[in-house]
């Protein structure tokens, strides 16, 4: 192997290596989007079973004292709200984007004519900027405990584990009903009590249904196929608003696999340079290297003087990169 092929086949495996380093935060936003519309607002397709939505804090209308309760979609939170202070709500069920209706001073880009008011939306303390019983943001800057945040598949709030009362997190788990939504369900008691039984009787007229448990729950993956299917029991989730829990299709989970299956930017990369002839692969390796360099020397003069990195500052990098290439496309100019 001569030295420029040693060289190209090094710049080939630290192109790969970025690649796959980018590719497991990609997965991890990827699950969260859950493939959802980054270019399209959701309002058309009415009270979606499950999506990512955001709260901006910074065009909410305040009545008094008090923020309006408020969520808007992905392709909103980037298209009519970029630049805004954005909270992440992660996902939520039979929600209807917000965005432009009469909780916001400015209309939806996207969606101009909605609604005033999305009746059957519901917002719990999340769409408030605060989680769990202790009522605080996340991330909290006051709060020097490191803990993970668990999100109760009822009502949907999120908790600090050391705020789930006193019971032992198993090692696996697929969800969690806290322990005050285990209080306002029950007929829920049963099944905590019969893990893996398959229910045979309608638990609602069961002499052996316990008294309802109101601390935490963790369940396994399949336990909602557990859950009796009869008039009386179904009639019962209708009035507690839970009838969701017989749709496998609202686990989180499932939400999750929509966006793991969209091809990641490591998988396109490949692709892209399996495309390639060997000599187009070794342009795009030797630019990508010479990119790696120039960029790594643009931001070390912000490090020097101790300056904060703008998208701007970016924007401005990559721009002078394009000048660059079309200057060197269009070759030098000749003085006769």
């Amino acid at each position: 192997m001569s030295a420029d092929e040693a060289k190209n086949k090094k710049e080939e495996v630290t192109m790969v290596d970025v690649l796959q380093e980018e590719e497991e935060l990609e997965q991890d936003a990827n699950a969260v989007l859950g493939g959802s519309d980054d270019q399209h607002c959701t309002y058309s397709a009415g009270y979606v079973p499950r999506q990512a939505l955001y709260l901006c804090t910074t065009c909410i209308i305040t009545q008094g004292e008090e923020a309006t309760s408020a969520g808007i979609c992905l392709a909103c939170s980037y298209k009519c709200h970029e630049g805004h202070d954005l909270v992440e709500l992660y996902t939520k069920r039979n929600f209807r984007c917000d965005c432009g209706n009469s909780k916001f001073e400015q209309k939806c880009r996207l969606e101009p004519e909605k609604d005033k008011m999305n009746e059957k939306n519901g917002y719990n303390q999340n769409f408030k900027g605060v989680y769990c019983t202790c009522a605080r943001p996340y991330p909290d800057p006051e709060d020097e405990v490191e803990d993970e945040m668990i999100q109760c598949i009822i009502c949907e709030d999120w908790y600090h584990t050391r705020h789930l009362g006193d019971v032992e997190i198993p090692s696996e788990f697929a969800e969690m009903i806290c322990g005050s939504c285990m209080g306002k369900t029950p007929f829920l008691s049963y099944y905590a009590n019969n893990k893996t039984e398959v229910v045979e009787d309608c638990p609602l007229k069961s002499a052996e249904i316990p008294e309802s448990k109101v601390e935490t729950t963790f369940w396994s993956e399949d336990w909602r196929t557990r859950l009796c299917k009869c008039g009386d029991c179904k009639a019962k989730y209708l009035e507690l608003n839970v009838e969701f829990l017989c749709n496998i299709s609202d686990m989180v989970q499932e939400y999750e696999k929509q966006g793991l299956d969209q091809p990641t930017q490591y998988e396109q990369g490949l692709q892209a340079l399996g495309n390639m002839d060997r000599t187009q692969q070794i342009e795009v390796l030797t630019e990508y290297s010479q990119m790696k360099d120039e960029l790594k020397s643009y931001l070390a003069k912000f490090a020097e003087e101790k300056k904060v990195v703008t998208e701007e500052d970016i924007k401005e990098f990559f721009e002078g990169l394009k000048a660059k290439k079309r200057r060197r496309m269009e070759g030098p100019d000749l003085v006769f």
